[in-house]
């Protein structure tokens, strides 16, 4: 089981999944497995992804903009 994170409605979405997609990156941290859709990388290139534990919301955003 992993996180797909995905484009939809405009915005990266996360679905709970058994397996990524062809072309797919997985990335694994600590037994979490999560797979980043292509047309993110696509769109924005090399991204960081994160939690805002007090939103509980995920964040995804270039490297550039990593401060």
């Amino acid at each position: 089981m992993g996180v797909r994170l995905r484009v939809a409605g405009g915005a990266v979405r996360p679905r709970f999944v058994a397996a990524p997609e062809a072309g797919d990156e997985v990335v694994e941290v600590e037994e979490i497995r999560v797979f980043v859709a292509r047309t993110i990388l696509d769109e924005l290139g090399e991204v960081v992804i994160d939690v805002t534990v007090e939103h509980d919301q995920l964040t995804v955003r270039p490297v550039e903009s990593d401060a």
